[in-house]
């Protein structure tokens, strides 16, 4: 009965916060207006995630008051709803409320919060946060339609409550059914039509908080390493999908996963017919039908559970191209949300767009990985491949502080927002100063939380090592393969000859390379200085010197010379214009960027 009263506690508190917190936000204009690639037609109030997370941490420090309280629950769902709030209000950038999710997936880690079952801090401490990340967008992205986050997310907590009580972790079943009666006391005020909205501070504080429950139960309880992956995955399976099927077709499409738009799971519903109500309480079901069969799974034979698991995979891929196909079909059929759809050609187009795709998000998390293997080797380097248990709590301890330290040096020493095919010297410093940064800040940091206490200085010198050997090679290595693989020269252009070899040749021969419309296929460079001949940029070699131009432009088939020397003085352009004229071949020079 104790569990009825902690459900009935948070619903009230849940229901009759909600209309204050409706005035509020009407009054001081946090609202969401209709947008193009939103779905609401009317002016909503934002901000009822605030009633939501007032309820449930109400009733939760109380029910535990003086008894055992999860601080790293506590703290990081309050961090991630203060950041929600903020963006509410002002609007933050992809980057900044990414790193702000790690930020509090890190201190919800800091004081306990992790995947048990893994028994490497190493492992189990960047896993945990890139699932606690993952599942915040996840709830994030699927808060698109009347009711349908806020019902999820209470199924999902129904379901792992019923887990929790068949594995025996009252702590968890007690957690799990106070989100429930949170999120469903809003729901009267969110389902359609829509009264309030709960905004990212409710989105993201409900996607957190079951994060968190399928670590602290599930995850610590079951026995089995399937069953370990399967609960939380079934539990949570509505806005992964929705994720994952958003994320696959913005990216085969270019367009940024973070953005809003018409194209999730329930938007296509409604474009094939359905009305709003009928596609939220479809997706309810099919949330309940998964739950159903996670709570089932924790009763059959673990081969059973991998049928069950293969068959709902089959279901929901048979489910996705269904949905793919038939909003294809009728895209040029009606207008709306038709627009905001976008599909793909054919399958080699999403390899394609994912080599392409290089926006912050991708860099950050591909940072994100390369700090915890940076940081990891380092201890293994150090200690000759040998790293014993105490290691691994101090890399338990402090890779959380580590990784947001270091992602939040990046940020401000301007690594992120460059292009990754242009990168250059000055992107290669920014580097180097955001590891700087953070490295420094870093054992600042960890002296002042553990007094330094176990930690080498040496770790942390071959940390910024390995990691700026990471970062540069990473972000060179794209440009090359970028430069290599997709750009070469037009075959059937013009062979042209380039008259200079120095710093304005190559910037000429880089741009005809990107630039496949100028039709040039450069043959070689031509340069008086004697040095040079012989030598090579970027592939080309240097073949001759100014008299050279007449039998060259024979021998090599030339239609075009380029005059890469800006500062040359008129004798020499002169010069250069009459043997042109001689030979036969056009004549242009480069004045600044620009072709003459």
């Amino acid at each position: 009965m104790n569990h009825v009263y902690l459900f009935i506690s948070a619903f009230l508190l849940s229901f009759l916060a909600t209309p204050a917190v409706k005035a509020v936000a009407g009054s001081l204009g946090i609202v969401a207006k209709p947008k193009e690639d939103r779905w609401h037609k009317k002016v909503i109030p934002l901000m009822g995630g605030i009633a939501i997370y007032l309820a449930f941490t109400a009733v939760y420090v109380v029910s535990t008051w003086g008894g055992k309280m999860n601080p790293g629950l506590l703290i990081g769902a309050t961090s991630i709803f203060i950041l929600g709030v903020i963006d509410d209000i002002r609007g933050l950038s992809p980057q900044t409320k990414l790193i702000g999710q790690i930020v509090c997936a890190s201190l919800a880690v800091i004081f306990g919060v992790t995947i048990k079952v893994i028994p490497f801090a190493a492992i189990s401490v960047p896993v945990t946060i890139l699932w606690m990340v993952g599942i915040t967008n996840s709830f994030n992205l699927l808060d698109n339609m009347d009711g349908l986050s806020a019902g999820v997310a209470a199924i999902a907590s129904m379901t792992l409550f019923a887990c929790a009580v068949a594995l025996n972790s009252p702590e968890t079943a007690a957690v799990s059914v106070i989100l429930a009666g949170a999120a469903t006391g809003f729901l009267p005020h969110n389902f359609h039509p829509a009264k309030i909205f709960m905004g990212d501070c409710g989105a993201m504080f409900l996607g957190f908080s079951l994060s968190a429950l399928t670590i602290m139960g599930t995850w610590k309880e079951a026995s089995h390493l399937f069953m370990v992956l399967l609960i939380p995955v079934l539990a949570l399976a509505v806005p992964i999908f929705d994720t994952l099927f958003v994320a696959i077709t913005r990216t085969i499409d270019g367009r940024s996963v973070a953005k809003g738009g018409k194209d999730h799971t329930s938007h296509r519903m409604v474009f094939l017919g359905w009305q709003e109500k009928k596609a939220v309480t479809a997706l309810y079901l099919i949330s309940i039908l998964f739950g159903a069969a996670a709570y089932i799974s924790l009763h059959v034979k673990v081969y059973v559970s991998a049928i069950i698991m293969s068959l709902l995979v089959m279901v929901v891929s048979a489910f996705a191209m269904f949905l793919n196909h038939y909003t294809k079909a009728k895209r040029t059929q009606k207008d709306g949300m038709s627009k905001d759809v976008s599909y793909y050609k054919n399958e080699s187009d999403l390899i394609e767009a994912l080599i392409k795709y290089k926006r912050v998000i991708f860099e950050v998390v591909c940072d994100f990985v390369l700090i915890c293997i940076a940081y990891i080797s380092s201890y293994i380097i150090r200690y000759d491949g040998v790293v014993d248990h105490y290691n691994f709590g101090l890399i338990a301890k402090s890779l959380p502080i580590i990784i947001v330290i270091k992602l939040t040096a990046f940020s401000v020493s301007g690594v992120y927002g460059n292009i990754w095919r242009y990168i250059g010297l000055n992107e290669l410093l920014n580097i180097v100063k955001g590891i700087l940064i953070g490295s420094v800040t870093s054992v600042v940091a960890l002296l002042v939380a553990y007094r330094f206490v176990g930690f080498s200085r040496m770790i942390f010198i071959l940390d910024a090592m390995v990691l700026l050997i990471l970062m540069s090679s990473v972000r060179i290595a794209f440009r090359i393969f970028r430069e290599q693989v997709f750009v070469s020269f037009d075959d059937g252009g013009r062979r042209v000859l380039i008259f200079g070899a120095g710093d304005a040749g190559d910037a000429f021969l880089r741009e005809v390379r990107k630039n496949r419309s100028l039709s040039y296929r450069p043959v070689g460079f031509i340069d008086d200085d004697i040095s040079k001949q012989g030598r090579r940029i970027q592939g080309i070699p240097v073949i001759g010197v100014r008299s050279d131009i007449p039998r060259l432009s024979v021998e090599k088939k030339i239609d075009e010379i380029i005059l890469a020397i800006p500062s040359a003085d008129r004798k020499t352009k002169d010069d250069i214009e009459a043997i042109c004229r001689e030979s036969g071949v056009e004549y242009h020079q480069i004045s600044g960027i620009y072709l003459k």
